[in-house]
């Protein structure tokens, strides 16, 4: 089964010296592959990758301050990814290295370690100084999606935090009582933006298709992408310039994207005042 996961991968592209941003559904991954465990599965992408390559994960906890009720606190060893099993499997792995973002950590195994530290907490999580920063600079990076779609996808933050939309430093949590601060057993950390909602982001994949850019591999009922950074940035950036109300859900669908919908449509009427 392992033999034939990795001809999967073949077939994707995946290659020695990459680096890989992984995005998984384990349980549709295990419908086409059912004897390929978690950690027979991490071990495969590592070998085709090596050390020369990177692979990454995000291992997300969400520690923020909040005003009048509890909050957790991140702790870099001991604080469980809430994004998945597979990706909390990756980061208790050896020679795995997680960055200390309260909110947003990830996970890292390869040449990346080499650059990234384990210290690595911007106060932008998902933009400037971030793992995804650092991913998008490097030749031969790629997100590779297996079994989810861009409403999983961590990179569409990145590019919100890069582009000009009016509301990319709105907080969309305010309604859950979120505050703009993470908090670790290191302390406080202010953030300059706290990523939102990434539902939308569907309206993005559903474009790139349309348009021809992308283009998805199916085996049975798994769908995968592999994904260069560079063109996901190129066209994410075009995007949200030309349609950026694609970004957010439609208004009154979402309490996130409401909070920024009600501020892109305040400027939007004193822009006309």
């Amino acid at each position: 089964m392992m033999n034939s996961f990795s001809a999967f991968l073949d077939q994707l592209g995946v290659r020695r010296a990459q680096h890989v941003l992984l995005h998984i559904a384990y349980r549709k991954v295990r419908a086409e592959f059912d004897d390929l465990h978690i950690q027979d599965l991490l071990k495969t992408l590592q070998e085709i990758i090596s050390p020369a390559g990177s692979l990454i994960m995000p291992v997300f906890t969400y520690c923020f301050k909040k005003s009048n009720q509890p909050y957790e606190i991140f702790d870099r060893e001991l604080s469980a990814s809430k994004v998945g099993a597979v990706s909390e499997v990756f980061r208790s792995m050896p020679e795995v290295i997680r960055t200390g973002s309260p909110t947003h950590s990830f996970a890292l195994r390869g040449s990346v370690g080499e650059e990234i530290s384990a210290d690595n907490n911007p106060s932008s999580p998902l933009g400037k100084g971030s793992v995804l920063d650092w991913l998008v600079q490097k030749d031969e990076s790629f997100i590779l999606l297996l079994g989810v779609d861009f409403s999983s996808l961590t990179f569409g933050h990145y590019v919100e935090a890069r582009s000009d939309l009016l509301w990319k430093n709105v907080s969309p949590w305010k309604h859950l009582q979120v505050l703009e601060t993470g908090v670790s057993v290191e302390g406080e950390f202010p953030l300059q933006e706290v990523p939102g909602c990434s539902k939308a982001f569907i309206n993005w994949q559903n474009h790139l298709l349309e348009q021809g850019k992308i283009k998805p591999f199916s085996l049975g009922q798994l769908q995968a992408f592999y994904l260069p950074t560079p063109l996901l940035l190129e066209e994410g950036l075009q995007y949200t310039r030309t349609m950026p109300e694609k970004w957010l859900c439609p208004m009154g669908s979402c309490s996130a994207c409401d909070e920024r919908w009600h501020f892109y449509l305040n400027v939007l009427k004193q822009s006309l005042d």
